[in-house]
């Protein structure tokens, strides 16, 4: 029996078997493991991409509807906010299901069998001090996930899963904080694991988990709302009464990777047509609604996200926006960065401490941290877990794959 595991991500998803002894992660693109959490609906020929492919098709200007971190809307009211894509009508959780089906069938072409038993990755918290919402988030993603036809569902939280991937490789006894730091959320989990010698033979029990809904497209937001939106307007005070500033409601979607398309409105268009005039520099909000206008924000949050990453190795960047008029290009630096991301690092570490306090143990504890998530490649992060647990052993997990790696290990405990 092939044991199956789904993690669907802010970012990017992944689809994992484990066939026997032998786990593998599927490409679902080309040869790439990790796909991208995007879908274009192309307005010219009728077709839909997912992956790398829309966002070429996007990002190379191909008329069309591009959107990302879909995922974001579980749990809260976008799930059911109805967008148009040309003569259509669609709510976002018609998109995931249209994404999250392409995933399946092409990880069932792989397989040559059909999907009728799935473990899915869910974050420890899809909202955050919200059990009610939390729940709506995972009823409405099985739902999707029954509705594409699997029979068998079950959630595993994803540190867990990335716990139980670091797990095989345990001999001995380990108490292990898991750090996983995706696109969308930050979550831990305390396990402690006892193995003999052999992947077979690892015994774990989960302590605690906690988890918080800051995420590396929070890192994002932050720097695109500091660095880029004040060249479009944001802060721009009125002529007339200039203690008000121009509403921040507009620059805060434009800044959220799963907002932008609030944007895309004729009365937002209508409304940002009606303010230019109003502020101090008309000009520069002009820019803000023809951004808007020819649906470029994804652009920018693509170039923020590229120099955050270039960040990770080099001391200092440019986010250039080769879109905008005047081929607009800004420095960023280390230094830049980090303060603007300082304050949400905090709020990750506090959360990580947390985890280790609800396990009733303290930071010596702890024999290692795990560390896993597409955002654990930010230095300023990983050097504040470094510094924040350094008597502790540092273990670097795959952070594309450990979780959905995981999941197909725990397939195999839930459905035998």
């Amino acid at each position: 029996m092939k044991h199956i595991g789904l993690d669907f991500g802010t970012a990017n998803t992944s689809v994992s078997v484990l066939d026997g002894e032998e786990l593998a992660v599927l490409p679902l693109e080309r040869q790439s493991v990790s796909l991208p959490s995007t879908l274009f609906f192309d307005f010219e020929d009728g077709s839909t991409q997912i992956g790398q492919a829309a966002f070429d098709r996007y990002y190379f200007g191909d008329q069309g509807r591009f959107l990302r971190s879909f995922k974001s809307a579980l749990g809260t009211r976008t799930i059911d906010h109805t967008i148009r894509i040309k003569h259509d009508t669609y709510q976002i959780r018609d998109i995931i299901r249209h994404y999250i089906g392409e995933v399946l069938s092409r990880a069932q072409a792989q397989l040559g069998t059909t999907i009728d038993s799935l473990v899915v990755g869910r974050p420890v918290n899809f909202i955050d001090d919200n059990p009610l919402a939390d729940q709506q988030a995972e009823d409405t993603l099985r739902q999707i996930v029954s509705d594409l036809g699997v029979s068998n569902i079950e959630f595993q939280l994803e540190p867990i899963a990335a716990a139980l991937n670091y797990g095989v490789t345990i001999v001995g006894e380990e108490v292990v904080l898991v750090i996983d730091i995706g696109a969308g959320t930050s979550d831990f989990s305390v396990v402690k694991f006892q193995a003999k010698g052999s992947a077979d033979s690892v015994k774990s029990e989960v302590i605690a988990n906690c988890g918080i809904h800051i995420g590396g497209n929070d890192f994002d937001k932050v720097i695109a709302l500091e660095r880029v939106m004040p060249l479009f307007g944001y802060r721009q005070r009125f002529k007339r009464r200039p203690e008000l500033e121009a509403p921040r409601s507009y620059f805060l979607n434009a800044s959220s990777w799963h907002q932008i398309d609030l944007l895309y409105d004729r009365k937002v268009l209508a409304t940002l047509a009606e303010l230019e005039p109003q502020m101090e520099q008309p000009d520069t909000f002009a820019r803000f609604s023809q951004l808007i206008r020819s649906r470029q924000p994804h652009k920018v949050l693509t170039s923020v996200e590229q120099a955050k990453r270039k960040l990770g190795a080099d001391d200092a960047t440019q986010v250039e926006m080769p879109f905008v008029e005047d081929s607009v290009s800004l420095p960023l630096s280390v230094s830049q960065l980090n303060t603007h991301i300082n304050e949400l690092c905090i709020q990750i570490i506090a959360t990580a401490n947390q985890a280790i306090e609800n396990a009733g143990l303290k930071k010596p504890d702890i024999d290692t941290v795990y560390l896993t998530g597409g955002s654990m490649g930010i230095r300023h992060l990983s050097q504040m877990v470094a510094s924040e647990f350094e008597h502790s052993k540092i273990v670097e997990g795959d952070r594309s794959t450990a979780v959905a790696r995981g999941l197909a290990l725990d397939a195999k405990v839930k459905f035998g």
